[in-house]
């Protein structure tokens, strides 16, 4: 299990979560382009969560292999204010992509992995690439 609270940053929290799930990216994105497929742009990952989030919540945020998807994006976006996105790499052509759709969002963290893992897609491995950056 990966617990999210404050005093984590950004980058820390990804690279527990590639850690776990090494074919999926843990995408920290500017609220306004949550739900866009081009000209995604990430967070600065050096920040800590406490410093960025625009909502307060007491209740525990922890992500673990049955978690889904789309309950995770919703909990960080309806919990902290904080847009994410679950990503993969280079899957069809694509160096970063986000799988979108019911089929993708309805998996499981477990099952998203493996999915991408039988797709050809690619381990995460250099999470400060993405850092602060355009995605797509």
């Amino acid at each position: 299990m990966i617990s999210v609270n404050g005093q984590k940053k950004l980058a820390t929290l990804q690279r527990e979560f590639s850690e776990k799930f090494e074919y999926l990216f843990l995408a920290f994105i500017l609220t306004e382009d949550h739900h866009k497929s081009v000209n995604v742009r990430s967070l600065d990952t050096n920040e800590r969560i406490a410093d960025i989030r625009v909502k307060f919540s007491n209740d525990e945020l922890s992500l673990n292999g049955r978690t889904m998807v789309r309950n995770m994006e919703k909990k960080f976006l309806e919990d902290l204010g904080i847009a994410c996105q679950i990503a993969v790499q280079n899957y069809s052509g694509h160096k970063l992509y986000f799988p979108i759709g019911d089929f993708f969002n309805q998996l499981s963290l477990t099952k998203a992995n493996e999915w991408a893992q039988t797709n050809g897609c690619t381990k995460i491995e250099d999470l400060k690439a993405l850092s602060g950056k355009t995605v797509f």
